[in-house]
């Protein structure tokens, strides 16, 4: 068997309409299918994710398959790494689409830069966005770096031990894994390599619930207290009390008068975003908690 030239890596978990959607532009690549791989690896899908997949081995040869108990798709994504063939491994999440030149323009890039990452430009359909949307809109680069489009040399993944699967929930492990490669190399932010996250919908119940996910600010902070400091801020309080609770609330009522002709989504943005404000007096207790505990378990306390 040639040996492909990149490993797409493929977290999904009980998404199999939009996982298919995904495979449609993988596999309009224009790129030879001997030279990439795609590896799907559901994390404990239960939606026909695994039925699909069976169907889609009979069409592509370079397509793989694994399965493993509901961890998080930090734990996926390092799943597929251990399986990856190639030098060269790629991320994108199973809500989006990539462009044709994607794969193509990743490996040109490798080939004429000394960089260990890329982190490409990513998009959404700005007019299909609502208060109950969520999308990614990363035109010039971010420090977290989304792994909905990046790329690393799999040497210097494996040299800072991947992505680290102890963040409590799927936020900041991206950041987490992009600053420590950044200690060893170059990631270049690369316009050309273009990934599309279209406005996807959830519940008001499931956003409601998105600040308790901060509570992984204070692992990232006492972790890394120096890079926490370097590309986001000098204290993750300062973080969410300041650059959420305030900055970013406040830009998002003023997001919400878009939509006043619209009483529906004018009204149900107003009511999540202060429900966002109520959520984050009310986790007070439980970030001093996390504070507290990763404090310790970072200075040898615990």
């Amino acid at each position: 068997m040639i040996r492909p030239k990149i490993s797409l890596i493929i977290p999904t978990y009980n998404r199999k309409a939009m996982l298919e959607e995904l495979l449609e532009t993988v596999y309009k690549q224009d790129l030879p299918e001997k030279d990439y791989e795609v590896i799907v690896v559901s994390d404990g899908s239960r939606d026909g994710t695994n039925e699909f997949m069976d169907q889609k081995l009979n069409e592509h040869a370079n397509l793989r398959f694994a399965e493993q108990l509901n961890q998080g798709p930090a734990s996926a994504r390092n799943y597929g790494v251990r399986l990856a063939q190639a030098d060269i491994i790629a991320f994108t999440d199973d809500d989006c689409y990539v462009s044709k030149t994607w794969l193509r323009t990743i490996l040109e890039i490798f080939d004429k830069k000394p960089v260990v990452g890329i982190q490409g430009k990513t998009t959404t359909y700005r007019d299909q966005r609502t208060p109950l949307t969520h999308q990614i809109d990363n035109q010039t680069g971010h420090p977290a770096l989304p792994t909905c489009n990046a790329a690393f040399r799999k040497s210097a993944f494996e040299a800072v031990g991947g992505f680290d699967c102890s963040f409590p929930f799927a936020h900041n492990e991206d950041a987490d894994l992009a600053w420590r490669i950044k200690q060893i190399g170059e990631i270049s932010f690369e316009p050309d390599v273009h990934v599309i996250h279209p406005p996807r919908k959830d519940t008001f119940k499931k956003l409601a619930n998105r600040m308790k996910m901060l509570q992984s600010e204070f692992l990232l902070y006492y972790k890394e207290p120096e890079l926490y400091k370097k590309f986001r801020s000098n204290s993750p309080w300062k973080t969410i009390y300041w650059d959420v609770f305030f900055i970013h609330q406040f830009r998002h009522i003023k997001s919400d008068f878009k939509f006043l002709f619209k009483p529906k989504y004018f009204f149900t943005g107003l009511a999540l975003h202060l429900t966002w404000w109520f959520k984050l007096i009310q986790l007070l207790p439980t970030y001093a908690q996390a504070s507290k505990y990763y404090e310790q378990k970072y200075s040898g306390g615990a």
